[in-house]
Parts: structure tokens; C-alpha cells; sequence
């Protein structure tokens, strides 16, 4: 019996992009059951984007179903489309992005193969339209050599480990089972910009194996031109906001791990560690001492680091020269970037 799929797409103010989108799912060589847009508020002309376009191919009309709500974010509109969704499987796609037309039969291979262990799969990814992108994220992480299809050995290390802060698994790579995807509780509403998926991704991993293909599969636009950070999300690019979220999620990762591994718990506290130690740097560049020394002290409780100690020994010693220290790094963060 074919698997039957579903596919999530959310857009924000992706009138020009919307359709090369919806385009390359249809060119699967696996057919999808149905394509579910879901248009979080856009204030262009994607409505009448999608309407000239499904009028023109009224067969389409089977297939693209298209949903508007408030402008609400990227977490509402998803488990929109987790609701809607009536195929077996379910996989996302952003609305300036694109598949590889074989994406989803490689994947489904790779599900039969290792059905009974594996209840999601993900690809390689290749950032497009970006001259600092020059490789895959499997080859960014030193990954490349993996065999063509494979089994995760422990997936919920895998999603936290970072490397070069580089994550392994995208969102617009992944395939899992609908009820999976229902049953880990769809995206976190409370989550805004780009974390709600590592959040869904690391409960999705709590609960099943991973598999991958290793093979480019998804192509994600970078463009300069391309905003993406809209609507709520627009918030993520402050970085009192993007603190407060990742503190967020990380705290509820902790949680969520009490009865995981100690390498997991390990990688867990790492992650707090690393927000509270970023938090006492956004503290010192605004010269907010105290609260420096407080944010630095949370971090070492979370989890010891020569780094981390030093910065806490100069926020008591000297804060003048710490505030410094932390301005320049920045700064060079900023000529890097």
C-alpha cells in the first residue's frame, strides 16, 4: 500500500516564492496525499497568488488545501496544518524553501527499512543564495561519510549536539508519523522565531529513533533579500527576546530529561549554561553589573566552564575590564559575520 503524506507549509508574506514551493512538492516522484498552506497573516497578495494559481489548474483544488488565520506566528500555523493533516505521514516545508523532487520517496525507503526503530527521517540540507554558505550541513558537521541511508544511534543526542553550533536536524527535512507529531504535542505556541522546531524536534526525538538519508535533498533560500524574521517572529532578532526564548526552552528540555541519560542531561546544562552566560554578556554591554554577576553565577551552577569562571572572577575583579573584553568580542562576532 503507498504511504500517504501530507505536507505543512506556512507561509508569512511569501507571495513571490509561495508557488515555486508548492511546485516542487508536486514534482515528488512519491505523490503526496495533500499540501495544507497555511497563511499566518500575510499582508502581501499571497491569497490572490494562490487563487490565480489553483484557478488555473483546477485539479489542484484536490490536493493544495489553503488556510488563513491571524498573524500568529510560525507554531500556530503548523499545528494548524498537524490538525488538518490526513496522511499517514506528515512532513514541512517553509514557504521559501524547496524539495529535491525524490525527498520523500528516499525517505519513505529509509522509514520501511528500519520500520519498528525509526518513526522520523531527515536529509541533508544546502543553504542557497548565501556566499558563506559554501557547503551541505552534514558536511558542515563533518558528516558526509555517513553511509547513503542509515540509523541514528541515539537521536536525542544527536538533536542536541551542536556542532560549531551547526544543528543536524531541520525542520524542512523531516518526515514522522502524523500521530507522532499529535502525540509529542505539534509546536510550542509560546515559542516564536526559529526554535519552536528544534523544541518539536528534540520531543520527537524523547520518542522514537531517527533515520537520514544522506543526501542533499532540501534547498533553503538565504537570500539577502529574503526577511525572515516576520510578523512575530520579528522579535527573535532582539536579543532580550531570543535570550528569553532559548532560557525558555532549554529549561523545559531539563524537564523533559530527568530520566534521560546523564550525556544527555550533560548536553542539556550546556545549553543553560551557554544562555545564562550569554545573558550576563547582554548584561554587561548595557553596564548592568549586578545582574551580570547573577547571570554568570546561574551559568557555573548550571554547569562548570574555565570560560564561564573567568568571566565571573573579572565581573568581581575588574567589571570594567570584563565589559570590555565582551564589547570586543562582539564586535568581532560582528566583522565575522
Amino acid at each position: 500500500m503507498e504511504s500517504k503524506v501530507s505536507v505543512v507549509i506556512p507561509t508569512y508574506n511569501r507571495a513571490k516564492l509561495i508557488v515555486n514551493a508548492i511546485e516542487s512538492v508536486l514534482a515528488q516522484t512519491h505523490p503526496v496525499r495533500e499540501i495544507i498552506v497555511v497563511d499566518d497573516g500575510s499582508t502581501d497578495n499571497t491569497a490572490q497568488v494562490l487563487e490565480r494559481y489553483l484557478g488555473a489548474q483546477p485539479r489542484l483544488r484536490e490536493i493544495v488545501r489553503y488556510f488563513s488565520q491571524p498573524n500568529q506566528g510560525q507554531s500556530v500555523a503548523r499545528n494548524k496544518g498537524v490538525k488538518e493533516a490526513s496522511g499517514e505521514w506528515i512532513a514541512f516545508l517553509d514557504s521559501d524553501d524547496q524539495w529535491r523532487p525524490e525527498k520523500l520517496e528516499l525517505q519513505l525507503s529509509a522509514l520501511r527499512k528500519f520500520e519498528g526503530k525509526c518513526q522520523a527521517c531527515f536529509t541533508d540540507l544546502q543553504f542557497v543564495n548565501d556566499p558563506h554558505a559554501k557547503s551541505s550541513v552534514f558536511q558542515a558537521r563533518g558528516e558526509e561519510k555517513r553511509e547513503p541511508m542509515g540509523m541514528v544511534s541515539d537521536s536525542v543526542r544527536l538533536v542536541l549536539d551542536r556542532h560549531q553550533w551547526i544543528k543536524p536536524v531541520w525542520i524542512q527535512t523531516v518526515v514522522t508519523r502524523t500521530d507522532l507529531a499529535r502525540r509529542v504535542g505539534g509546536f510550542d505556541p509560546r515559542i516564536r522565531g526559529y526554535g519552536e522546531d528544534d523544541d518539536f524536534i528534540f520531543r520527537l526525538a524523547c520518542k522514537t529513533g531517527f533515520c537520514f538519508v544522506n543526501k542533499v535533498l532540501v534547498l533553503v533560500d538565504r537570500s539577502p533579500t529574503c526577511e525572515r524574521h516576520a510578523g512575530p517572529s520579528a522579535l527573535w532578532d532582539e536579543v532580550e527576546f531570543g535570550l528569553g526564548q532559548s532560557q525558555y526552552r532549554f529549561e523545559k528540555h531539563l524537564r523533559l530529561s530527568q530520566a534521560m541519560a546523564p550525556h544527555v542531561r550533560r548536553l542539556v546544562l550546556r545549553d543553560l549554561r551557554s544562555v545564562h552566560s550569554a545573558w550576563a554578556n547582554w548584561y554587561l554591554e548595557r553596564g548592568e553589573i549586578a545582574k551580570a554577576r547573577e547571570a554568570a553565577s546561574i551559568a557555573l551552577k548550571y554547569q562548570w566552564s574555565w570560560g564561564v569562571a573567568a568571566k565571573f572572577f573579572l565581573l568581581y575583579a575588574t567589571p570594567a575590564l570584563a565589559r570590555r573584553w565582551v564589547l570586543w568580542k562582539h564586535a568581532e562576532a560582528g566583522q565575522q559575520g
